[in-house]
């Protein structure tokens, strides 16, 4: 998955809460929301993971003499997954664990489509000021995620062996930070 599952269930519930405290929607069912929420965001990344195992297969397949450079066969994946996210009207993310700016407004048009359609949810403001208002939660809740990986990053090169960055050890450890702050924030 391309978001790891706490921040999913930390997004869903701070979208809620936030819209809900802003007076800009209730729900009879809170929680219920919040977990239709999750699983928006979760089927939706979960498309990305597909699409990223069916180019990578459809690479071995046709490209079996391909054994040139690890380098190589990634950029090739990488336009393979993009012609594929194209012909299905899918918006990608830009990297691991991080959400382009097309990737949270697309999110947002779902979210929003989600609330309409949802009869536990009722909205007290027109439907663009529900998109913005849905869409400045998400940014909020992405700003806060990157301030969680900055705190993460720092953390680690806190450690005074000097981990030098990108090496694998630096990644484990930068990876178990993060997933600490978000299971406490869960």
């Amino acid at each position: 998955m391309r978001l790891p599952k706490p921040l999913l269930d930390i997004l869903a519930r701070r979208l809620v809460q936030s819209l809900t405290e802003a007076g800009v929607l209730s729900s009879e069912h809170p929680e219920r929301t919040r977990e239709k929420v999750a699983r928006l965001l979760e089927a939706d990344l979960a498309v990305e993971d597909a699409l990223t195992e069916e180019a990578r297969l459809l690479l071995v397949r046709h490209h079996a003499a391909l054994k040139d450079s690890e380098a190589e066969m990634h950029r090739l994946l990488a336009r393979m997954k993009g012609e594929l996210a194209a012909r299905r009207g899918y918006v990608l993310s830009t990297g691991p664990e991080r959400l382009s700016r097309e990737k949270i407004l697309d999110l947002v048009r779902q979210t929003v489509a989600l609330f309409l359609a949802d009869p536990d949810v009722e909205y007290f403001v027109p439907q663009e000021d529900l998109r913005s208002a849905v869409q400045r939660a998400f940014e909020r809740e992405v700003a806060r995620d990157e301030a969680r990986r900055a705190k993460a990053r720092e953390k680690v090169l806190k450690i005074r062996r000097g981990i030098p960055e990108g090496s694998g050890e630096f990644e484990a450890l930068f990876q178990q930070f993060y997933r600490e702050l978000l299971e406490k924030e869960g």
